[in-house]
């Protein structure tokens, strides 16, 4: 196995079975590390301003973390306080950890602090397919140009944000139609666009989630799943045709990526007719283009001239990110 190299760039998945890396060989990513293989892990975090320091959350078990690349692996002590973990955002010198009911947890020092404002934000919400489970802190993102600016995508439950790094919150729903948030990317190129990724179509807001458009492409998939913003300012959405448990029973969920380079307002297929749901993009380290993950185990490259398959046959991928 390959030492982590802070010159080289790497690819990290969160999967239903553990956590992967994957380096650059020439024009090929191959996996060199493997870990974490007993849990189902859900979302991922890189630090921004440590790349080797790398976050996983799971689906039982709360969160686990490397400072070296995904070398080594460890419990934090105390963990989390609710171990259903959805999502997870490095911020420079902390770490907020979304949760299933959704609440919010900080941690900065090793200790654990609950965002006591988003769980009242997001009070008389429901996860529609498990009412039981309430609802869930699926997304959280942050504003790249107003640092104590943070975004969170309840599911089902619309769209919260703060403007103190999570201690305080309020809804932003004016003309989000739809309160099934999955993903969201605040634009670094384009200031104060936002777009969110929505069971029911895709959002946008021009300005920081103040108001929203609806702005889903054309056509029969309307199940908006990812969404991520690549190197040149283009923006890349993952759209299904059903949601997920229309999946199994026809056997492909027949998703495609479009992209667009006008903030949402036209959109073009890249790459249609997947089997898999794309569970996540993330920007490719160089130029243009995006990976995509999807719940039948395909490790994508896309870009404007099309697609191709770096891995096949993983498990469900659920998160990727880019580091060292």
């Amino acid at each position: 196995m390959k030492t982590p190299s802070s010159e080289k760039k790497a690819l990290h998945l969160a999967t239903h079975s553990g956590w992967y890396r994957f380096e650059r060989e020439g024009e090929k990513w191959l996996p060199v590390e493997r870990a974490l293989t007993y849990w189902s892990a859900t979302c991922l975090a890189v630090a921004p301003q440590e790349p080797r320091l790398v976050y996983v959350g799971t689906e039982h078990s709360g969160i686990f973390v490397s400072h070296d690349g995904g070398l080594h692996w460890e419990r934090p002590d105390p963990n989390v306080p609710r171990l259903m973990v959805a999502s997870l955002l490095a911020l420079p010198g902390a770490l907020l950890v979304g949760t299933v009911p959704a609440a919010l947890y900080r941690t900065s020092n090793g200790g654990w602090t609950e965002m006591e404002g988003l769980r009242h934000g997001s009070a008389g919400s429901a996860f529609s397919p498990n009412p039981d489970l309430g609802s869930r802190t699926r997304y959280l993102a942050a504003d790249p140009k107003r640092a104590a600016r943070v975004y969170a995508g309840i599911e089902v439950g619309g769209m919260l944000v703060s403007d103190d790094g999570g201690l305080t919150w309020r809804a932003c729903t004016e003309g989000l139609a739809d309160p099934d948030v999955h993903e969201v990317v605040v634009c670094a190129r384009t200031p104060g666009l936002v777009v969110a990724a929505c069971g029911e179509g895709v959002f946008r807001s021009l300005d920081r989630g103040g108001r929203w458009e609806k702005i889903t492409p054309s056509g029969e998939r309307t199940y908006g799943t990812a969404v991520a913003e690549d190197n040149g300012g283009v923006i890349y959405l993952g759209i299904a045709r059903g949601r997920p448990n229309t999946w199994i029973h026809t056997g492909s969920a027949d998703s495609a990526v479009f992209r667009s380079k006008d903030g949402g307002a036209h959109w073009e297929a890249v790459v249609e007719g997947l089997r898999g749901g794309v569970m996540d993009l993330c920007a490719a380290p160089d130029g243009e283009g995006v990976f995509a993950g999807t719940s039948d185990g395909s490790l994508l490259s896309i870009d404007s001239s099309g697609h191709r398959v770096l891995a096949g046959a993983l498990p469900c991928i659920n998160a990727l990110a880019v580091a060292a």
